[in-house]
């Protein structure tokens, strides 16, 4: 009997904790993504000039990731309520939307980055980083939404559902559904990989050939977040990858092992905003004036001052 309540305990303990993670995660990528979204606001409304806008605008897309990932563990979480077909299938339609839609955003940098390279682009105004942010926003979502429209809508009629996933929401699908989403993911991850080992090669050469002025410290300083966050990438989305290619491979437990790969990818949305708001200061400066009120202002303005006397030809190939 002791045996019986002891392994008891240990199973409520085990739920526990599993609920913990599956609801903590999403609801800390999303209070994470606070921050870079109030910052957002308060550019766009103050009008300030900032020349790294498009890279604090994918936490939008992580932000509403963490909304969505949180819809979606409900359905994991609570098996024995019935949830209805249009509601099942708008949670998971919403999921995989904002999820592609951050990966291709993170591309889009990436992919921005190399332009700039490849071209040498001329100086850049803060209205150039902004218009590019808000193209890549829109494209991202654009195209994700026709990537995932193309399973949702043609591999999915409506039916009672005893339980809400994807494997009773696809019925009869499910296979092509796994391996076309497993195709996305791998193949975005696989461009932002080649795409940050080719700029990576060109700077190293560019390093070379012009060791004094290739580029600075801020630019080198940019380039590391932007390497920091697509190695982030690479390592988490690639176990959810895998698993949904090898879904014939997994066994009766696949749910369980999607559901441990999507926490592991949550974590990049999640982790995100630290790094950029850490390592750049324009952000730390903004979300210093966001907190003091305005009132940081004129520190802000006084060392933007100092740095471009200091080094004035970083301006040439802002990030």
């Amino acid at each position: 009997m002791s045996n019986f309540s002891v392994t008891n305990r240990t199973n409520e303990e085990q739920k526990k904790i599993t609920e913990f993670l599956i609801i903590g995660v999403p609801v800390t990528t999303l209070i994470l993504n606070v921050p870079a979204i109030v910052m957002i606001f308060w550019i766009i409304v103050r009008k300030e000039k900032v020349n790294n806008f498009h890279l604090l605008s994918i936490g939008i897309t992580d932000a509403l990731v963490g909304i969505s990932a949180y819809l979606m563990a409900e359905t994991y979480l609570y098996t024995d309520e019935i949830f209805s077909y249009y509601g099942c299938w708008t949670r998971y339609y919403m999921y995989c939307i904002s999820l592609i839609a951050s990966m291709l955003h993170l591309l889009g940098i990436c992919a921005q980055r190399l332009k700039m390279v490849l071209r040498k682009t001329a100086v850049q105004t803060p209205q150039d980083h902004r218009n590019f942010a808000w193209v890549v926003i829109l494209s991202s979502w654009t195209l994700s939404l026709i990537i995932n429209s193309i399973p949702f809508i043609i591999w999915t009629t409506r039916h009672d559902l005893t339980i809400c996933s994807l494997e009773t929401l696809f019925s009869g699908y499910e296979r092509m559904l796994f391996f076309y989403i497993g195709t996305v993911f791998g193949t975005i991850t696989l461009l932002v990989l080649i795409t940050m080992s080719i700029l990576s090669r060109l700077l190293w050469l560019l390093g070379e050939r012009h060791p004094t002025n290739a580029w600075g410290n801020k630019d080198r300083r940019l380039f590391v977040t932007v390497c920091i966050m697509a190695v982030l990438f690479f390592v988490t989305t690639s176990p959810i990858a895998c698993v949904l290619l090898s879904y014939d491979f997994l066994g009766d437990n696949r749910r369980s092992q999607r559901s441990v790969c999507v926490l592991i990818a949550l974590l990049n949305s999640a982790i995100n905003p630290i790094v950029y708001l850490y390592r750049v200061q324009e952000f730390r400066n903004i979300l210093r004036k966001i907190v003091f009120c305005g009132k940081f202002s004129n520190t802000v303005n006084h060392q933007s001052r100092v740095n471009r006397i200091k080094a004035p030809n970083l301006a040439s190939s802002p990030l």
